[in-house]
């Protein structure tokens, strides 16, 4: 959670690193998901800092209407606090996240992917978790560290077995290779 400029800088670090680069300089410059990217980590920064004062209190309204006006262009709705440092947005397209739910460092997501609510509880995914196209996880599970979820795979029960892939729908295990041996760049792998 960013709660300091030291946070905020670590993490656009980490999400710039992450990402991978467009080719030219220019293109990097008016890329709109790093845009997105950014806007939405000042908004966190600002939303968590509300009660020093006015000024983060406008700054956070300003930063997420911004935000908010680029994720409509890809019908998307990303939330604040949802995600950790490193996110990678391959394609930004219908990407759905529910507020209380919480996903680790590295994750990366695709067009598609929804990360909701069911039966009032929301997901707990860990780092370096990497969803596939039109995937989701639904309701109060956990993901384990180094998981890869399949296209079109939902998620209802637990995964606690790091380093797997899983498919279908539901969810059951394909391979028990994850995304340890594909590590993102900036990515700390723990031994």
């Amino acid at each position: 959670m960013i709660r300091t400029k030291e946070d905020l800088k670590e993490y656009l670090a980490a999400d710039y690193k992450a990402q991978p680069p467009e080719k030219s300089w220019m293109k990097r410059h008016r890329n709109k998901v790093f845009r997105m990217k950014v806007l939405l980590r000042k908004s966190e920064y600002h939303l968590n800092n509300q009660e020093r004062g006015f000024r983060h209190r406008l700054m956070y309204k300003w930063h997420w209407h911004r935000c908010s006006r680029i994720q409509m262009l890809f019908c998307s709705e990303i939330n604040p606090n949802v995600f950790g440092k490193g996110l990678i947005i391959w394609h930004p397209e219908r990407i759905i996240t529910n507020v209380d739910a919480r996903v680790g460092d590295y994750c990366s997501v695709s067009s598609g992917v929804v990360i909701a609510q069911a039966h009032d509880r929301s997901p707990r995914i860990g780092n370096n978790v990497e969803f596939m196209i039109d995937s989701k996880a639904l309701g109060g599970i956990t993901i384990a560290d180094h998981v890869r979820i399949g296209a079109n795979t939902m998620v209802i029960k637990d995964i606690v077995e790091p380093n797997t892939t899983w498919g279908g729908s539901p969810a059951h295990k394909i391979s028990d290779k994850g995304t340890i041996d594909v590590p993102v760049p900036g990515m700390v792998v723990e031994e």
